[in-house]
């Protein structure tokens, strides 16, 4: 049962008061969440959002819904449904539903389902952002990676790769295959420059 609702404005800007006085010296662990309606169910002690939006430094995540195990941070996990977006500095990710787990006030894994589940990196220093996807995305903070699986693709510019398992490094631009236990080869198609590349 529910026993307790806040319901607050679409511009109405939360900051968790633990995290703020934790982390008042250090702004980028500093974790900002806005929602348009909010319930606390003290008897599973989760709390319940919608049109939320949660922002931490380079990281932002909004969702039609979310049920969260706790708001302190220190170890909570988050379930997001409903038009996922995240940004991640340089990447944006769409997905259906996502499972979020924060430690230690800092973002340490996020794992991303859809039909598929796709990210787009807008590199400034390449012409053409690189855009993938998968059946599942999963993020780790501490390695700055993304692993796509299950009808995992990837594209860079006309140069595409498919398979099982791709991993992708958000932070280098790289990209690498990862388990090959799903029988599935890892394939590469690179198209050649057009003809109007060779125009001067």
């Amino acid at each position: 049962m529910v026993n307790s609702v806040h319901r607050f404005g679409l511009g109405a800007l939360i900051v968790v008061p633990a995290i703020a006085l934790a982390q008042a010296q250090d702004e980028d662990l500093r974790v900002s969440l806005d929602a348009e309606w909010s319930s606390f169910d003290r008897q599973s002690n989760t709390m319940m959002f919608r049109g939320l939006r949660i922002s931490q430094g380079d990281f932002m995540i909004e969702a039609d819904e979310a049920v969260a195990s706790d708001l302190e941070f220190n170890r909570s996990d988050w379930e997001f449904s409903g038009n996922v977006r995240i940004d991640l500095d340089t990447a944006m990710i769409e997905a259906s539903r996502a499972e979020i787990l924060f430690e230690t006030h800092e973002l340490l894994i996020v794992e991303l389902q859809g039909d598929p589940a796709r990210f787009e990196d807008r590199n400034p220093e390449r012409g053409d952002p690189i855009r993938g996807g998968a059946e599942v995305l999963r993020y780790e903070s501490a390695e700055g990676t993304l692993r796509m699986t299950g009808g995992a693709y990837l594209n860079e510019g006309p140069n595409e790769f498919r398979g099982c398992d791709l991993i992708y490094d958000i932070d280098e631009k790289k990209i690498t295959s990862g388990s090959s236990e799903c029988g599935e080869p890892l394939v590469i198609s690179i198209l050649p420059p057009s003809d109007d590349a060779d125009t001067p």
